[in-house]
């Protein structure tokens, strides 16, 4: 655990106003992780994300649309969405894809419990920026990529590798047909 806190002290994670450090921070991360570093780092990052809103300057008028004297400039707090870049940012982290292949070694006890982890941040960020979309609160065409569609899709395509050339020929044949209404 002493190492744990004393990554949260030295700036990986931590509060907003040190957040540039980490995005700018050159050279390779020496830090060797480990799953209840992660696991702290993570509950930082989600701190950080709840503490800090996002704003957005409006004009606030009268409801006539004209100008009048109680018109003022007001500040609008919005909800500040969890993702897995900014998370991997904030944590220092440059590709999250190479950490787990690096961590996530499931023949050790450590490497298991780093792949269960990994499972579940992915899982809550997915599903608090799905929910959100759901409940009109973060943009919908924007979740869907950010969150896993993209990867649905290449699993659904992922056969076709495999296919000879006439193979390919028919399916698409088939797809487009489809596309156009026709039955196949």
């Amino acid at each position: 655990m002493d190492n744990c806190e004393n990554l949260c002290e030295n700036g990986k994670t931590g509060t907003p106003d040190n957040g540039w450090k980490q995005v700018f921070a050159y050279g390779r991360s020496r830090v060797k992780w480990t799953p209840e570093m992660l696991r702290v780092s993570f509950t930082e990052y989600l701190r950080f994300v709840d503490g800090s809103p996002l704003t957005k300057d409006m004009k606030m008028t009268s409801k006539t649309g004209g100008k009048s004297e109680g018109d003022e400039d007001t500040e609008r707090r919005m909800v500040r969405p969890y993702n897995m870049k900014s998370m991997c940012a904030r944590l220092g982290i440059s590709d999250w894809e190479k950490f787990k292949a690096k961590y996530c070694v499931e023949s050790t006890e450590e490497g298991q419990e780093f792949a269960e982890l990994c499972a579940r941040i992915e899982n809550f960020i997915h599903g608090n920026l799905q929910e959100g979309a759901t409940a009109g609160i973060y943009n919908a065409k924007m979740v869907m990529g950010l969150t896993d569609v993209a990867e649905h899709i290449k699993q659904e395509v992922s056969g076709y590798d495999e296919m000879s050339d006439e193979e390919l020929r028919a399916e698409r044949d088939r797809l487009m047909a489809q596309v156009r209404g026709e039955e196949s």
